[in-house]
């Protein structure tokens, strides 16, 4: 099953505020560095972190979020981490999910571009490269929510 592109989909309004050519067809972090360029934002500085977590939180909301009620969003997000066999309902759809360790924010970047996150063998490699990487995704927000509390990994 492939999903492309939503018309209606909204850009990321996070972004599109600091008028630096965003392009919501880019990787959400690929934007979110033109925009820390351009301000001048020390990577991993309050101002920094603040940010990232307000534009990772809009990004999915805008693809995500305000979508997940029915089996074919459901579907489609198993699709998106690479699931093969499409399940048949939104219980086995979970199920299917919470064996998947993926990087949410890698998700994101992936989305629109139907590429395939980078899927680990366990939690520990899904930390060490979120550690490695600091793409990690607001712990709060994906408790949160009923989609992410699927997805998310204790990232030690």
């Amino acid at each position: 099953m492939r999903f492309g592109n939503r018309p209606h989909e909204p850009p990321n309004n996070f972004l599109q505020s600091f008028n630096v050519g965003y392009d919501q067809d880019l990787p959400v972090s690929l934007s979110f560095e033109r925009v820390r360029q351009t301000r001048g934002w020390k990577v991993g500085s309050k101002r920094w972190k603040k940010a990232w977590k307000s534009c990772m939180d809009a990004e999915y909301d805008r693809l995500i979020g305000s979508r997940m009620t029915n089996l074919a969003q459901w579907q489609e997000l198993c699709s998106k981490v690479g699931i093969e066999d499409t399940p048949s309902s939104i219980t086995q759809c979970k199920k299917v999910l919470r064996n998947v360790h993926v990087n949410i924010v890698d998700l994101l970047d992936c989305w629109n571009d139907n590429s395939i996150p980078r899927r680990f063998k366990n939690q520990n490699a899904l930390a060490a490269y979120t550690r490695d990487n600091d793409r990690y995704f607001g712990r709060n927000t994906a408790k949160e929510d009923k989609v992410l509390k699927v997805l998310l990994r204790e990232i030690l």
